[in-house]
């Protein structure tokens, strides 16, 4: 059998295995701002666009990164992964807080089986998330907005990151889970960009983010599992965000729905979740989206 290599939509309905996919959102003014309407997934070719949740009092949408799957033949599957690193264990790293609310106000990006409730593909929790950040256009505290948030992330998985330093890596839609040329003999670690329309041109308007995780190749369906990703911010229009009253818990809920986003979680149509594609006014984990959290750090272990 040839493998698929995994590489996660950013959209709002279940992963279709394989193949090209993408995210369209249409944008309509509504009275005092920009609304979210509707994203479509289409199969294909072509440049897509971010499905956007405006935040309150800010003209900022936050969605999902748009991305695309291919096929691929790779050899030796597992045997092709990278090396084991020195920091995986054979245990999970944490463990998720216990099931806290009966709450299905949660979905998932993709899941072993493609049932939209099943079991979902994760992280590996016996290994940490690796991050470098490109600050080049971070707002003001940034570094601590983002160590807020991904404190958040960890809390509600279980799931260990890494913050490796900085890097001068930028953008692209098509990056690689593996980069030896920059990162050596490892699953490339997710890059966080605060970055602007200029480099990302799914930012232009109010888009504030985009987030998203790419997989392993793998054969069997139980071998899915997350090992990078990207998170790109837009980081001018967050620092206006952050001048405004209210401004940080604003941003602040920004970067942890992309975050949402990065360790596995879609938009729901709950509008008590942070992760509703829709205008709410949370600014904290809701709990389909702390259930969905939770589920997100029992993944399997790939480190023997």
């Amino acid at each position: 059998r040839e493998p698929t290599k995994a590489r996660a939509p950013r959209t709002r309905k279940r992963r279709r295995w394989p193949g090209r996919i993408m995210t369209v959102v249409v944008l309509v003014a509504v009275a005092s701002g920009l609304l979210y309407a509707r994203s479509v997934l289409l199969g294909g070719s072509g440049d897509g666009v971010v499905g956007g949740v405006h935040i309150p009092g800010t003209d900022l949408v936050i969605g999902a990164h748009t991305t695309h799957s291919t096929n691929g033949s790779v050899d030796g599957i597992p045997g092709s992964w990278p090396p084991v690193p020195a920091d995986a264990r054979t245990h999970p790293l944490g463990t998720p807080p216990a099931k806290a609310s009966s709450s299905h106000d949660y979905a998932f990006i993709a899941t072993i089986d493609g049932i939209d409730d099943g079991r979902p593909v994760a992280w590996d929790p016996c290994r940490p998330i690796h991050l470098v950040v490109n600050d080049s256009d971070a707002p003001p505290h940034g570094s601590k907005l983002l160590h807020e948030a991904v404190a958040q992330v960890s809390a509600a998985t279980g799931l260990r990151f890494v913050f490796d330093g900085t890097t001068s890596e930028t953008p692209s839609a098509d990056r690689a889970a593996e980069d030896r040329a920059r990162y050596g003999d490892r699953w490339s670690p997710v890059l966080v960009a605060w970055t602007d329309p200029g480099t990302v041109p799914q930012l232009k308007g109010p888009v504030a983010g985009l987030a998203g995780p790419d997989g392993a190749p793998y054969i069997d369906a139980d071998q899915q599992h997350w090992v990078s990703g990207s998170v790109d911010l837009d980081g001018p229009q967050l620092a206006g965000a952050l001048r405004r009253d209210g401004g940080w818990q604003a941003a602040r809920a920004v970067v942890m729905h992309e975050f949402g986003h990065l360790v596995g979680l879609r938009h729901v149509p709950a509008r008590s979740e942070l992760m509703y594609a829709d205008t709410t006014g949370r600014t904290t984990f809701g709990p389909g989206d702390r259930e969905g959290l939770r589920r997100l750090g029992l993944g399997s272990c790939f480190t023997e």
